[in-house]
Order: C-alpha cells, then structure tokens, then sequence
C-alpha cells in the first residue's frame, strides 16, 4: 500500500481540505495521507512548485503527490497524472510540472473524465479517486490516455557571469525570509576564493553564515539553507517585510 501526500490553495477556514481527505479515505480508509501545506498563495503556481520541489524527494519513492492549485473549474481543463523521478503526481497540466524537476517524465496520462465528473470540485472526485488508485498500485496508464507532453511555463533563470549570480526571489516563507533561486554550488563553483558582497534592496552583505544564531535580534542574516538555496533571514523578525520585498524580487552576488 503506497502513500499520499496532499497540497493545495485551499486554507484551512473552508471545509476544502477535510472534503478532499473524506473522499480519498472513504475509497480507501488504509491508505496514510500526508499534508505538505494548505496555505499556497492562491493560485499561484510557481509558489506550490517550489514548496513541493524541496520536499517530495524525502519521501519514499511510490508515493503519489496530489497537487490542488489553481484548478480551474470550467470542465476543459485537463488533468493528468506524472511519473516522475519515481514519484506519482496528480494535478491540472498548468504548467506546474515544469517547474518541479529538471528532469522529464517517464509518464504522463490524461485523466478520463467520466458522466459524473464534477467541474465545481474536480479535486474531491476524479483527482481524489487517481491518487487512490496510483497509491494502491493502479499502474499509471490505467488511469488515463498516454499523452506525448506537458504544458510548459517559464520560471525565473539564474544569470550565472564571470563576477556576478543575479537571481530573484522564489518563495516568502512563513518567517518572512526571501529564499531565492542562487544555489550554494553555483556560488562554490563560481567563487574560486574571492571576496563577495551580497546586495538585496538597500542591503548589502560581504558575509554568509552557516545557522540563524550568529548574529543579534533584528540583524540580517544571510544563509544558504537546508534545500542549497540563498536565503536572507533576520534573526527574530521579518526579512520581507523589513526589506519590502517579495516575490521576484532581484539578489545579486557580486564577487570582488
């Protein structure tokens, strides 16, 4: 018996979330279901592709990841469901897959909507009954229709030069701190030794640090987190909110 894990838009101040929840464990009252977070801005995709990016790989392979953000509810959109790095995915082809790996699929199936499919809640029947059935070992293509490829959405690139990393920022935790796109091996790779000075906003740093407990309350804190992503944190406050940044907000490392 396999896992699931469950992401969506939802919030908590709705009924959403439990509904979902009810249906998959009414199909199936064995299977574990697993919340990685409820509280994805609305509707925004590269925010949900970030969240589960960082974490999905921690969970065994098998697992089946059902991804409720931004599901339109006009009945044309098309659900699918991914094989990908081992791991199964239910979700709307919105372009979230893409933003989720470097690596392509090794499947990908167009879910069959029946005579009871529901365009008001999509999420709570036929998305619900996939991911049942991929946990409970359905293989992927009795599921749906094989298709050749998914809908494609660009994200934001690293600009990686001689003496510069400009990024932007990709997610605003719960803490406030910008973790941005810079990677902690572009900037070893790029590095060689030399001197740098990290720049967001008005801010300016010539130092990273390897925890939050180095410096005092309210002081920023750069620091390439658990994931290997550049993150500006203050120690006991709100680095967005301080700074006045937020999403796609630009970082730059300057090496000197």
């Amino acid at each position: 018996m396999g896992l699931i894990t469950f992401m969506s838009d939802f919030g908590f101040k709705d009924p959403y979330v439990a509904a979902v929840k009810a249906r998959i464990l009414s199909i199936n009252h064995t299977i574990p279901v697993v919340d990685i977070s409820h509280e994805i801005e609305h509707f925004n995709i590269p925010h949900a592709a970030y969240v589960l990016k960082t974490v999905f790989r921690e969970f065994p392979q098998g697992t089946v990841h059902l991804v409720c953000v931004n599901v339109p509810i006009t009945g044309d959109e098309r659900l699918v469901a991914v094989k990908l790095e081992e791991h199964f995915f239910v979700g709307v082809d919105n372009g979230f897959f893409s933003l989720l790996s470097d690596k392509n699929p090794t499947a990908i199936v167009e879910i069959q909507k029946d005579a009871n499919y529901s365009k008001v809640f999509p999420e709570k029947g036929v998305m619900a009954k996939t991911a049942v059935a991929l946990a409970s070992g359905t293989p992927i293509y009795n599921v749906g229709r094989q298709v050749a490829e998914l809908h494609r959405m660009l994200n934001r690139q690293v600009r990686l030069g001689k003496d510069q990393i400009a990024g932007h920022i990709i997610h605003v935790d719960n803490y406030g701190n910008l973790i941005s796109n810079i990677k902690e091996e572009d900037f070893t790779k790029l590095r060689e030794g030399r001197q740098f000075l990290i720049r967001i906003s008005r801010y300016s740093s010539p130092y990273l640090f390897d925890s939050y407990n180095h410096l005092e309350d309210g002081e920023i804190l750069p620091v390439f987190n658990s994931s290997g992503h550049l993150e500006i944190a203050i120690r006991h406050g709100n680095a967005a909110q301080l700074l006045g940044m937020g999403y796609d907000s630009p970082v730059y490392i300057d090496f000197i």
